[in-house]
């Protein structure tokens, strides 16, 4: 399995039917037509999706089944938004005639073929699931880090339609995904796709609190593709090393830790109902905040901070550092730190690819695998098994 990464999708504007199973020519047509994924002899009886995902950590995603079609609901798909349902049917049924709530929803044909694709956290997605070829246009191809998606770009066979910064809409046009997926914000140049026909999907994973809520998300991409089955054994799996690791170091003291830097002279303290608030306390380290329930990040100052942790054993760090040199180049101060003095910094950038730091691509699917990163810097004593995935200490 290749280790790539995340998310979740959401449609928005005027109702719409995508044609999933691809509008191809020639002899792809004639072998498309008999596709065993798409129904040939509809029957309203008939169960067309008979491998059910069930949704038992994610708090933003549902999924409800009707025999041909299935109803998938964000309840915010982008901070603030509104709630949006969209429908995914299987190729070849009927559209199914909707009223109330879903009377505007969009409707997509499932499993599609090709999506376009806002964000690298969305690959891993595709990637665990076996259906990298379904990724046919990505945001920047500069920044891939998967193998084959790269070669895709570099042969033409993967689009990079917003390379320079800004979307190409002609061009997202011209090749008619099946979707396009969002990096978890609006951008103006969507509603002239959806006028388009061409459905635009949000990812809000990031909007979930809990790691394995967020690696939750990869049912989407499986009731997307039709890969429901391998999903559920994928989640399962990751859920269960996550419990693992969590039972392992559950009556291990805590560890002190310096939690994160700062960043533009404001040093963003993880909260302790945080996603990374909640990885470093299920991996047996404490901090001054972990015990408050701000879901996202606390600005304060480096004083602030070198006055509640100076002492801290551990520090862990997002930041691009690669030797000890580097932090006190962006800020001398953080030599006044035990775990800089101590030689007890770690950081994220153990697992570097063409595209850059594969932790951003991955770590959302795998939250088990960061998750055991952290308990062996934490409790090295208990995880004497685990080789690190995504954490480095720095060199001298």
């Amino acid at each position: 399995m290749k280790h790539a990464r995340l998310p979740l999708i959401t449609l928005f504007g005027l109702a719409v039917v995508a044609t999933g199973c691809g509008a191809p020519t020639g002899d792809d047509a004639a072998e498309d037509t008999t596709s065993a994924d798409c129904v040939e002899d509809h029957d309203p009886d008939t169960d067309y999706f008979p491998d059910k995902l069930s949704i038992d950590h994610a708090e933003n995603l549902s999924i409800e089944y009707a025999n041909d079609h299935q109803v998938v609901t964000i309840d915010e798909p982008s901070p603030g938004a509104e709630a949006e349902s969209y429908v995914l049917l299987r190729c070849g049924a009927p559209e199914p005639e909707l009223d109330g709530e879903l009377a505007d929803a969009p409707v997509i044909e499932v499993p599609v073929r090709s999506v376009f694709s806002a964000s690298t956290t969305h690959l891993s997605l595709f990637t665990y699931l076996d259906q990298t070829d379904v990724v046919t246009g990505v945001a920047d191809g500069g920044v891939v880090n998967d193998e084959e998606i790269r070669e895709g770009v570099e042969s033409g066979d993967v689009v990079d339609y917003a390379g320079g910064g800004a979307l190409d809409q002609e061009l997202v046009i011209a090749e008619a995904p099946d979707l396009l997926m969002t990096g978890g914000a609006e951008e103006s140049e969507y509603q002239t796709l959806r006028d388009a026909d061409i459905p635009v999907v949000a990812n809000a994973e990031w909007l979930e609190n809990s790691p394995l809520g967020r690696a939750e998300w990869v049912k989407l991409a499986a009731a997307l593709t039709g890969t429901e089955e391998e999903a559920t054994e994928l989640f399962d799996q990751i859920a269960t090393d996550y419990e693992s690791v969590t039972d392992q170091v559950s009556d291990a003291d805590p560890v002190d830790v310096v939690p994160g830097q700062m960043f533009d002279g404001v040093w963003n303290v993880v909260g302790g109902g945080s996603y990374v608030g909640r990885l470093l306390a299920d991996a047996g380290g404490t901090h001054p905040w972990d015990d408050t329930e701000e879901t996202g990040s606390i600005e304060m100052d480096l004083e602030e901070v070198l006055s509640e942790v100076q002492d801290a054993e551990v520090w862990i760090s997002s930041e691009h550092w690669d030797t000890y040199d580097d932090m006190t180049a962006d800020d001398e101060r953080y030599a006044e730190f035990t775990a800089f003095e101590e030689r007890a910094v770690w950081t994220n950038n153990n697992n570097v690819g063409p595209g850059g730091n594969r932790y951003w691509d991955e770590a959302v699917l795998r939250p088990d695998q960061v998750l055991a990163d952290l308990a062996t810097i934490l409790h090295p004593e208990l995880m004497d098994d685990h080789e690190l995935v995504y954490y480095r200490t720095l060199d001298d």
